[in-house]
């Protein structure tokens, strides 16, 4: 199958997941709007039928060509995830979210040594705040109660686990927004400073000295003097995050840029104090950006080397080790 193709199908799953929830999902919970609640984890049989972790399964068994999990698909599926991802964020975060969001992370730190803006966030120091990001992202207690080991293992949680661990992983939507819109603000300082023209790194470097590099004024320059340069296809990327935005959550903001930055200056200017999945949106945004710096050739040579790690970890710790993004 191609990438068109392959991209295709992706985009149809994640269509048909928030499509089953707009006409059957009151079956199984009620809410008055999706858009101003946090939703996540409700395993439902349209999470057991319709997302990508469940058909990509079925699907590689009648067309080996369709890979068969999220860490197997090819570097340019796996750039534009964010956007369909991003689509399915107007019902709830989900397993696919889990899978997408571990394993960039664990490409991400594999590869802290060799690609250039990951090499400028270790430098800085804040490619720890991208791993605390992820690890919010990735946070969760309890086990899906599909079997009696499973009740068990939710009851032990329910003992040991302090309770205000319990408080921070339920809160984690409000937790994840200044890290998260802090990370992009980061990202983005060192994309235009590692990629940007002279004239855009120029203008960050004024507004930096005059202490008024926000992340407004580093979007506007990201975008009016660096995006355009970029390449084809993350300018595509960019804009078309930016239309899903808009799409899913005017109700913030008249614009994309908008949307993010009232996100933001609302939650740490306490004019609000949570907004529903914002953390999420940004950090599929910051994935969108480092999967596009990945190059394409050598990929599939780290992907199968980082499997072999992540399966020798699952040898010696278990099912994972205290450093481990995936498995989520």
């Amino acid at each position: 199958m191609d990438l068109a193709g392959l991209e295709k199908v992706i985009a149809s799953i994640c269509d048909e997941y928030v499509r089953r929830w707009k006409t059957e999902g009151r079956r199984y919970i009620n809410v008055q709007s999706f858009e101003q609640i946090y939703a996540e984890g409700n395993l439902t049989p349209i999470e057991s039928e319709s997302t990508l972790v469940a058909k990509l399964k079925l699907l590689n068994k009648e067309n080996p060509a369709i890979p068969s999990a999220i860490p197997l698909l090819p570097v340019p599926i796996l750039r534009r995830l964010a956007i369909y991802l991003t689509r399915t964020l107007e019902i709830q975060v989900n397993l696919d979210h889990y899978e997408y969001w571990a394993w960039s992370a664990e490409v991400f730190r594999s590869l802290e040594d060799s690609l250039p803006l990951l090499k400028m966030l270790k430098r800085g120091e804040a490619v720890e705040l991208l791993h605390l990001l992820f690890h919010i992202c990735l946070a969760k207690l309890g086990y899906t109660p599909l079997s009696r080991e499973a009740e068990t293992l939710n009851k032990v949680i329910e003992v040991v686990v302090s309770r205000h661990i319990k408080h921070m992983v339920q809160n984690k939507f409000v937790i994840g927004i200044p890290i998260a819109a802090t990370v992009l603000e980061v990202l983005l300082k060192s994309f235009i400073k590692a990629y940007g023209p002279e004239s855009a790194r120029e203008r960050l470097e004024e507004l930096e000295k005059r202490g008024r590099a926000t992340l407004g004024k580093t979007l506007h320059v990201f975008v009016e003097m660096v995006l355009p340069q970029a390449p084809q296809d993350l300018q595509t990327s960019v804009q078309e995050l930016n239309r899903v935005i808009e799409k899913i959550w005017r109700v913030y903001g008249e614009n994309w840029r908008d949307i993010l930055l009232n996100w933001r200056n609302n939650f740490m200017h306490g004019a609000k104090t949570w907004a529903p999945r914002a953390f999420a949106v940004y950090t599929n945004y910051i994935c969108l950006l480092l999967w596009h710096m990945i190059p394409q050739e050598n990929y599939e040579l780290k992907r199968r080397e980082l499997m072999k790690v992540i399966e020798r970890r699952g040898h010696l710790y278990g099912a994972e080790d205290f450093w481990s993004f995936y498995p989520p």
